[in-house]
């Protein structure tokens, strides 16, 4: 069963966000997809032009066990096993078309060992404890909205000026 903050943020929002992860612990930024088993960890949020920009992982280095990665034949990368591994998904908030998409943070606490589905994985209290200051630190300062989604001060003054927020976005059919 996993925990989920949705939220709206601006740039700014975002920075301050990553900037909170880093200071509060030994936090490593990874894409979702990546190139081979090891895991480059991020310098910087990517830019819009990057493959998988939106869709990252945050991993407590210091408390937290490396997360293991799996090869997706068919498509050519690695991906981690977050039903496993103890990492935070981040989908990020961008604009598209003018509207800004909701992201969230996103957690699987207790799941299914892949390879043995009688075995039960349990994350630890650290983690656990962890992921609920990141929601904390969201809630406090955002705002809800009629459908109690958060939107942090700069998401909240771009819908107050008339901006357009959007719950997700469909290419191809599917939402991103």
């Amino acid at each position: 069963m996993g925990k989920q903050v949705n939220f709206y943020m601006s740039a700014d929002d975002e920075r301050e966000f990553v900037e909170f992860c880093r200071s509060d612990r030994n936090v490593g930024f990874f894409k979702y997809a990546l190139p081979s088993p090891e895991i480059p960890l991020l310098e910087e949020m990517p830019t819009p032009d990057k493959p998988f920009w939106f869709s990252l992982f945050l991993w407590d280095r210091d408390r937290s066990p490396v997360p293991s990665v799996h090869l997706v034949k068919e498509q050519g990368y690695y991906v981690v096993n977050f039903i496993e591994a103890e990492v935070i998904e981040f989908s990020r908030s961008f604009i598209d078309e003018g509207r800004l998409v909701r992201g969230r943070i996103w957690a699987e606490m207790n799941g299914w060992q892949q390879d043995d589905p009688a075995t039960i994985i349990r994350k630890s209290d650290s983690f656990s404890k962890w992921f609920d200051r990141l929601a904390a630190w969201i809630k406090r300062r955002a705002t809800r909205n009629a459908v109690g989604d958060y939107m942090l001060p700069g998401a909240a003054a771009f819908a107050a000026k008339g901006g357009q927020l959007c719950q997700a976005v469909l290419v191809n059919g599917k939402a991103v």
